[in-house]
């Protein structure tokens, strides 16, 4: 039976995910955030193209697509140096409701995957990250920092409200063919 949840990973340590995000905020891009239609999201966003970071998030990268070959077998186009990527910053008493990630209104592509890379430096309270495919999953081995955690774009997720702390994240929304 294929696994449709999850799959998560511990890929970088603590001394990598201070090296990232230091990375990260020296190449912020000017973009526009799109939260899901009609759902709560107070988290704030900013961005980056993937070619600034791309050494860097190699191993990242490398733990999706095996998790695609491995668990989802999802046709996938490649990544290219002009994705941009999320960078997520929740503060306390922000949240982002459930929802799924997608693009209805596209006639060529899907969202297949998302892929998202805890790079949180400090320890926080709340901000847990919940799948919801026939019950509510709470992701706990995804509240370490440098850890990653895939699954298909199209299960209802939801990051509960920070508590205390800041909870950073990296998010790529890994996309392929149209689903028939």
């Amino acid at each position: 039976m294929r696994k449709t949840l999850y799959t998560h990973g511990q890929i970088y340590s603590n001394s990598q995910v201070r090296e990232i995000n230091e990375i990260v905020k020296n190449n912020f891009i000017t973009a526009k955030d799109k939260p899901a239609e009609n759902k709560v999201k107070t988290s704030e966003v900013k961005f980056v193209k993937l070619a600034s970071i791309a050494n860097i998030l190699n191993p990242f990268i490398q733990f999706c697509i095996s998790s695609n070959v491995n668990v989802f077998g999802y046709d996938l186009f490649a990544l290219n140096a002009d994705k941009t990527i999320n960078y997520n910053i929740y503060k306390t008493n922000t949240e982002y409701d459930w929802h799924t990630d997608g693009e209805p209104s596209n006639p060529i592509r899907d969202i297949k995957l998302t892929c998202l890379l805890n790079l949180s430096e400090n320890s926080y309270d709340g901000g847990s990250l919940k799948l919801f495919n026939h019950n509510e999953h709470s992701c706990t081995e995804f509240n370490n920092p440098g850890s990653a955690i895939v699954f298909p774009s199209f299960i209802n997720h939801k990051v509960t409200k920070l508590i205390s702390g800041e909870r950073n994240t990296l998010a790529i929304w890994w996309y392929g063919p149209k689903f028939k």
